[in-house]
């Protein structure tokens, strides 16, 4: 079995009492270990960074990393520090948020343990912005919502951990403060789960793509409201190769959904070419496929809605209001989908 490494999971269960930092050979290596199953659990992860924030917000550079301090606490409440790196990340956020996503990487080691994963470096999305006028914290927790209901819809997908982090400034004398943020699976991870390969490869059309999961990927953008996704220039999506031989044809996986309705970004825009006025208005970018197709994925929806609700009313970081918001834009799908004429009227109108 391929050993696996990770970045930056941690079997975390924190405690109170005081804790004494470690200075044994496994927390002096260069990787953090944690299991397989790290971005299964749903308790939020508290962990500092130290850096020059200063100097990220600064440079947003996505091409040098930052030195940084990590800490955290090990199960039998060890303080653990490690040096790890930080850059940025993305385009359009990278541009748009004074603190953008970055990529928090830590060097490998050769760890034989089969319980755990390999990754070099983690996706990290963050707060972008401190206003007093708008809740960045709040399109956040959406996004990562959507994330949390793409993984109830299917396993082909990219499993988030909801972080708490003290961030402390080095560029500013040490100031510090909290912020949440979310872990995205890394791709090799999520490949390996699914026993599957990551595959690089543009101007793949719709129609070669596994046509359910591609049915699949397109309803749940349509659910959320969300249409900045490419197949063939792998924008905001990610393609997997089955391990399957029977199963040839390549899975989309998206991901960065942060122009999604659901999120309803005051800085997001509809494609200009769909004709829609509104991030939040909903419109179908698929390819057309039969009715018997179409109903088979609307089932999948419906068996999921229980399931889809139970997460958004128990979600406890989540605003009342944004809570009311939310279920009222997925209760307008699901009363969408039961129409005799959704089918007609919804996707084939638009579908390609």
């Amino acid at each position: 079995m391929r050993i696996l490494i990770v970045i930056l999971s941690i079997v975390v269960y924190f405690q109170t009492g005081f804790a004494q930092p470690v200075t044994d050979s496994a927390a002096d290596s260069d990787t953090i270990l944690f299991p397989k199953d790290f971005f299964d659990q749903s308790e939020i992860l508290n962990l500092e960074l130290a850096f020059d924030i200063k100097k990220f917000m600064t440079e947003k550079s996505d091409s040098e990393y930052l030195p940084a301090k990590l800490i955290y606490h090990s199960a039998d409440q060890n303080i653990i520090e490690k040096e790890v790196r930080i850059k940025a990340r993305g385009e359009f956020r990278r541009n748009t948020c004074p603190f953008p996503p970055y990529w928090l990487n830590i060097k490998k080691s050769n760890v034989n343990n089969d319980h755990l994963f390999e990754a070099k470096k983690v996706k990290v999305v963050t707060h972008c912005k401190d206003s007093r006028a708008v809740d960045y914290e709040d399109y956040l927790i959406r996004e990562y919502l959507i994330y949390k209901m793409y993984n109830i819809i299917t396993d082909y997908s990219f499993r988030v951990r909801l972080l708490n982090i003290k961030y402390t400034d080095t560029g500013r004398n040490n100031k510090t403060y909290e912020k949440l943020a979310f872990m995205i699976e890394p791709e090799k991870a999520m490949a390996e789960r699914l026993e599957a390969y990551p595959l690089e490869m543009d101007d793949i059309k719709f129609s070669l793509t596994d046509t359910v999961m591609t049915v699949t990927m397109s309803i749940f953008n349509y659910m959320i409201g969300n249409t900045d996704y490419s197949i063939s220039g792998r924008h905001n999506i990610k393609l997997l190769t089955l391990k399957d031989y029977t199963k040839p044809d390549p899975v989309p996986v998206p991901y960065d959904f942060d122009f999604a309705g659901l999120v309803n970004a005051f800085y997001a825009n509809p494609r200009p070419e769909l004709g829609i006025e509104d991030v939040t208005e909903r419109y179908f970018y698929g390819i057309c496929r039969t009715d018997n197709l179409y109903n088979i994925v609307l089932d999948i929806y419906k068996d999921k809605q229980e399931e889809i609700y139970e997460l958004l009313e128990s979600f406890e970081p989540l605003h009342k209001r944004s809570r009311r918001e939310i279920i009222k834009y997925i209760d307008d799908f699901y009363k969408e989908i039961e129409k005799p004429d959704f089918i007609e009227v919804h996707l084939r109108s638009t579908c390609e």
